[in-house]
């Protein structure tokens, strides 16, 4: 279980950019925001989804997610 910033570099973005873009959502392990922690394996599982299956040198994760935002934000 990891924090947002722990979440954050791990998805190798900035926090700022990972509040944005990542769709998972921290479980509550007591009350308060400093108690949520975000599961690796739904992290894993996202990031997954939008490298088609594994990561790849032919494709550029970090430029889906600012697509996918972008498609949000409209």
């Amino acid at each position: 279980m990891l924090t947002r910033q722990q979440a954050a570099t791990y998805c190798g973005v900035s926090v700022a950019k990972f509040s944005l873009v990542c769709p998972v959502s921290p479980v509550a392990l007591g009350e308060g925001k400093r108690m949520e922690r975000y599961d690796i394996r739904s992290l894993d599982a996202w990031l997954d989804k939008l490298s088609d299956g594994g990561a790849s040198l032919d494709n550029d994760w970090l430029a889906k997610l600012d697509s996918e935002h972008d498609r949000r934000s409209r």
